[in-house]
């Protein structure tokens, strides 16, 4: 079935996330008994139509509400980057009440996806950051008139007011993290993409990170760039995580992948909250496949880290890609900024990717990615073919707690993850096959969602 748009009213027969006839706790999504006709399994649910359709992102808010963000529409393998084409920027909510919505951002003939959700760390607004080829308006929801500057331009604003910036440069920019500073400052990171001139066939420029700071002004809607950074490196890097270390100064960390260089492996990185230069960098690996795909700071103001390494970085190696988690020391009376506090690495005897992280209230880390193989120790067979997802649930120390794996025929892609205060997790992505058992493959990508919540009938 397609997404549905607009201002659709969601009418959710809902139940509790405890057993027992006990409410659910304040924070908890309650999973649906049926909602716009998705056929909901045991375990989420799937949706497509004839082109293309994705989860890119996915949040909680504290009152329990799930919120999908992604593309619909969209064309893949066709050009470039994916998605092309006419492709609707789209936002679902879902949860508690009668008043649930969905809703796209849509410039005709143009290029849209919504990549990136927070909230605002005071009012609990949804903000999100997403990427356009066209150029917003005050006729399609933005709150000035906007001007297209590249080949894919940062569009970012909030779940009320709408579009509230549009900024880039000539080159094509993917947004992958936005998060709040201390001081209410949006932060967006992502990498630049390959640059390839219009009307040329060679590639000016590779992969670089850029950075955007954007503060509200004390009058108005739009928010004003503060700045805008980017490595501007010839090597080729990327990436993954943004963390902001709002206990302390607000300091901007940021980990990824440098292919070559004199960087290259996998990093962490220091960025000025005031300049948005680059400062010190902390080499995590020296192999070129290597990356941090994510990043996040605990209660105790230290930095989780998370990634891939095709050495051994933790314990021992398992095979290929290993999935690696490492806690960093960040309190400078404790040792050095940086240090490794423990490090550990799980995985398959084939290759593991990992794409995302989240922790819960009881400082359990969530790992999901995407694998090859099996990482299920006892069963090695369980790849159902190409790329399966897979969830690693880690105890505050890193010791594993929990494995479970997901796949298709198809290639199966998940793009982040969440917890709600039930410590339940919703993975989302896309997959290239029939992934939930009462669920068949629409389109050449299918949006899902999987959860480990549960619904008692």
């Amino acid at each position: 079935m397609s997404i549905r748009f607009g201002v659709v009213l969601l009418g959710l027969a809902l139940t509790a996330c405890e057993g027992n006839g006990k409410p659910a706790p304040t924070g908890c999504f309650q999973v649906p008994t049926e909602s716009l006709g998705w056929s909901w399994s045991t375990e989420g649910f799937q949706t497509g139509a004839a082109k293309s359709e994705e989860f890119l992102d996915v949040a909680i808010d504290s009152q329990g509400r799930l919120y999908l963000a992604g593309y619909e529409n969209g064309d893949v393998g066709t050009e470039r980057f994916d998605p092309s084409g006419d492709s609707r920027g789209v936002l679902w909510r879902l949860g508690a009440g009668s008043s649930d919505v969905s809703r796209s951002f849509d410039l005709p003939g143009t290029t849209e996806s919504l990549d990136a959700l927070t909230f605002h760390p005071v009012t609990g607004a949804l903000y999100f950051a997403g990427r356009t080829t066209g150029a917003f308006d005050r006729a399609h929801g933005a709150s000035a008139d906007f001007t297209h500057l590249g080949q894919q331009d940062v569009f970012v604003g909030s779940e009320q007011d709408g579009v509230l910036y549009q900024g880039g440069s000539a080159r094509p920019q993917h947004p992958n993290r936005i998060a709040f500073d201390a001081q209410g400052a949006l932060i967006v990171s992502g990498f630049d993409d390959y640059y390839v001139p219009s009307g040329t066939a060679y590639v000016e420029r590779w992969d670089d990170p850029f950075f955007i700071k954007l503060e509200r002004p004390t009058e108005g809607l739009t928010l004003n760039e503060r700045w805008f950074r980017s490595f501007d490196t010839s090597a080729i890097d990327r990436l993954g995580g943004l963390a902001v270390d709002t206990r302390r100064d607000s300091s901007i960390y940021v980990t990824g992948n440098a292919e070559n260089g004199s960087t290259r492996g996998s990093f962490v990185q220091r960025i000025d909250p005031g300049t948005g230069e680059p400062g010190p960098l902390w080499r995590q690996s020296t192999i070129s496949m290597d990356s941090m795909e994510a990043a996040l700071f605990r209660e105790d103001g230290n930095l989780i880290i998370a990634g891939s390494t095709f050495g051994v970085m933790g314990p021992r190696s398992s095979g290929e890609q290993d999935v690696v988690v490492r806690l960093l020391n960040m309190d400078p009376e404790k040792g050095a900024i940086g240090e490794p506090l423990w490090t550990k690495q799980y995985g398959s005897p084939g290759a593991d990717f990992v794409t995302d992280m989240a922790v819960d209230a009881q400082g359990n880390i969530i790992v999901v990615g995407e694998t090859l193989d099996s990482v299920l120790e006892q069963d090695p067979t369980a790849n159902k073919g190409g790329y399966d997802i897979f969830m690693m649930k880690l105890d505050a120390n890193g010791d594993r707690l929990d494995v479970k794996q997901w796949g298709s025929a198809g290639d199966d892609h998940p793009n982040a993850v969440a917890v709600d205060a039930c410590g339940e997790a919703f993975i989302v992505g896309y997959t290239t096959g029939p992934l939930l058992s009462s669920s068949a493959q629409e389109g050449e990508r299918d949006a899902f969602l999987i959860t480990t919540a549960r619904r008692r009938e």
